[in-house]
Formats: structure tokens, sequence, C-alpha cells
């Protein structure tokens, strides 16, 4: 599969599940996340927007994503917007840990799986933009003999030619 369409497919089935999930939210009691972003939405912003509001523009925000996404539209921009979106499912796990884990963490409950399965979604966001992960790794200056090579690599060193652990290496 060439990777256009990798990355097509793999925006598409994104798109899906954000349209899917949006559209529960315009019914009333359909999304079960529904009360859990209303009462986060309600904290986020102060209580400056009303629940019934909030859980609208959410539904909206969800599905457009979804629709973008599907139909390649403004991909890297959706994109973006998906990732602050989906960085914001998190913010349960802090306001509401009750809600979230059951008797303690690491014990979730239904919500609380329903929010960390976002982590693969992150990873599949991260993916569409191109993101590679060693871009933000630290840059260290290439010795000549680092000692762990030395010591991790080989089984040590003896007269400045190091020991093989294997003849395969």
């Amino acid at each position: 599969m060439k990777k256009t369409a990798r990355y097509s497919l793999l925006a598409i089935s994104i798109g899906l599940v954000y349209l899917w999930f949006g559209a529960l939210k315009f019914f009333p009691d359909l999304s079960p996340a529904e009360g859990l972003a209303k009462s986060t939405i309600h904290v986020l912003t102060f209580g400056l927007i009303p629940d019934g509001v909030a859980i609208i523009l959410l539904a909206l925000w969800e599905t457009w994503i979804g629709v973008f996404l599907i139909f390649n539209v403004a991909r890297k921009t959706v994109t973006r917007l998906a990732l602050v979106h989906i960085i914001f499912t998190f913010t349960p796990l802090l306001f509401f840990p009750d809600e979230v884990f059951s008797g303690g963490m690491p014990y979730l409950t239904l919500l609380g799986q329903y929010i960390i399965k976002n982590l693969i979604i992150i990873a599949a966001l991260l993916s569409l933009l191109h993101v590679d992960l060693k871009s933000f790794s630290f840059k260290f200056k290439k010795l000549q003999n680092p000692l762990s090579a030395r010591i991790f690599k080989f089984g040590g060193v003896e007269n400045g030619n190091p020991q093989k652990h294997s003849e395969y290496e």
C-alpha cells in the first residue's frame, strides 16, 4: 500500500470516529461521555458557557473535524485542531478523578478507558502531520569511543580492543 493511501486511510478512520462521536452529542443522553464533557467544559470555561450550548459547540467541533478529515479538506489545519481537542479530553483525569478511576489509579472506569484510548488517536494525528518523535530527542555530540559502547555493546576493552559477546556481532 502506498504511503499516501495509508495516510488517507488513517485520516478517514479518525474522521469516522470523530464524526460518529460528535454526532452522538447532538442528541441528549446518547453519548456516554456527554455528562463528563459538559462538566469539563464548565470547569474549563469557568461556567461562562451554558452546558447545553457547550455540548452543541463540542458536537459541531468534532463533526466538522470528522467531515474534513474524511474528505481531506485542510488536513494539516484540521489535524492540529483535532490535536487541541484531544489534549483537552485528558483534563477530566485532573478535574474528575472519581469519575475516571475506580478505586484510585491505575484502575480505570469505562469513562477513564474512553479517555485513555485517545493516546492512540494522538499518535495517529501526529503521524498524519508527519511528526517524527526522533526530532524531539536531544542531540549529543558523537564521541569517538563512547563509554556506553564499550560497556553495553561489548564485554570489555583489553588493550584498546573491544571484546564482542558473540561471533555474530
